[in-house]
């Protein structure tokens, strides 16, 4: 980069510029030509993003879904709101993931990246495989992630084959270094309820899975409705889906209720009761990182038990864990002293309320970050 100054080498004056907040450095790009053209280099982007990553500025997106559905940024360092972003005209947009400072938000067929510190964000085009029309045996469901130097986002589209014990799946995918979707032949070895993915890790999506309803249980109520549980995640390089069972399946974690987190790097699964007769601790299980073989779970927290039905949302830093209690309150739970603290939000919490982590970042709409192939994935 060339610089006008007479006492500042590029070197040290890069050292500056990667300790500084996004905001900051949108601003600087208007200060001369070589700036502007530095500040949108990948290289840089990929350093800064590297930077902030190796100092653990990791940010908490909450949203409230209620009418405003209100977005919160809060400080990882005074669990304060920083900011309160206004996200892209998405009606009752909902977030399906969070990935080296992008943000994915959607609304059945409509979907958005966006990058909420550098306020851009971008309309993906319509997906190839329709559910405009309604239809209560087609079911669909979004992923977002990262491969080497391309945002993607994977959406299938499955038959409901929960009774039958059949599946017709289609899967599309967009990435940002084409600007447009394509079906691919990919299998889906499981059922999949949620909407969106669980929890995005390493640029990899995951989501809760499921088998079909055993016959016998058809006709039961639902907390004794017996079907096989799985963890299914999309690999973004290859293109394929892989799946793992859940742990302690056979005992009576099946009839817990299960959500999926991240807890020091590593895909979290987190037990909680449901109903009232329950036992009301909350248990999670971390994925090791050889979890293509048998006994791929290690069970590393078991707190409570509460006085009341407390709901987990995900992990936090230190092994700190984000609840909503019965009064739709959140909070951070610290089973180092077993202690909760109050998480202050735009707006009111809801039972929908729903979290990401996220880091600011330079990182474009468009995709086009050639270097981010080298980057600490966040």
């Amino acid at each position: 980069m060339e610089t006008r100054t007479k006492y500042l080498p590029e070197e040290i004056l890069t050292n500056i510029l990667l300790r500084l907040p996004v905001k900051s450095l949108i601003r600087f790009r208007l200060v001369c030509k070589s700036w502007f053209t530095f500040l949108h280099n990948p290289n840089f982007i990929a350093t800064h993003l590297n930077y902030s990553s190796a100092n653990n500025c990791h940010h908490l997106l909450v949203h409230t879904q209620a009418e405003n559905h209100a977005i919160s940024l809060l400080s990882n360092k005074t669990l304060n709101v920083i900011d309160s972003p206004r996200t892209p005209k998405v009606e009752r947009e909902v977030i399906v993931g969070s990935c080296n400072g992008l943000v994915c938000l959607s609304r059945d067929s409509e979907i958005v990246l966006w990058n909420p510190a550098t306020k851009e964000h971008k309309v993906l085009p319509t997906p190839c495989i329709s559910t405009e029309f309604f239809n209560p045996l087609i079911t669909w469901s979004i992923g977002f992630g990262f491969h080497v130097e391309d945002y993607k986002v994977v959406r299938m589209v499955n038959t409901n084959y929960l009774l039958s014990g059949k599946i017709t799946p289609k899967v599309e995918v967009y990435s940002t270094s084409s600007g447009s979707w394509r079906v691919i032949n990919a299998i889906i070895p499981c059922y999949v309820e949620q909407r969106r993915c669980s929890v995005v890790l390493k640029g990899v999506p995951y989501w809760l899975g499921f088998g079909p309803i055993c016959p016998n249980t058809i006709f039961v109520p639902r907390r004794d409705v017996l079907r096989e549980e799985f963890v299914l995640s999309f690999d973004m390089g290859n293109e394929v889906f892989l799946q793992v069972d859940v742990p302690g399946a056979k005992d009576y974690h099946y009839t817990y209720s299960k959500k999926l987190g991240v807890y020091n790097e590593s895909v979290a699964i987190m037990y909680y009761p449901s109903y009232e007769k329950d036992i009301r601790f909350i248990e999670l299980w971390v994925m090791k990182e050889d979890h293509v073989v048998d006994e791929c779970w290690v069970q590393v927290l078991r707190i409570g038990p509460f006085s009341t039905l407390w709901t987990p949302l995900g992990c936090w830093e230190n092994g700190v864990v984000i609840l909503q209690n019965h009064k739709d309150e959140l909070l951070l739970y610290d089973p180092t002293i077993g202690k909760a603290e109050a998480v202050p939000t735009n707006g009111a919490p809801m039972f929908s309320t729903s979290i990401a982590t996220y880091m600011e970042s330079l990182a474009t709409v468009d995709g086009g970050n050639k270097d981010l192939k080298e980057i600490k994935f966040v």
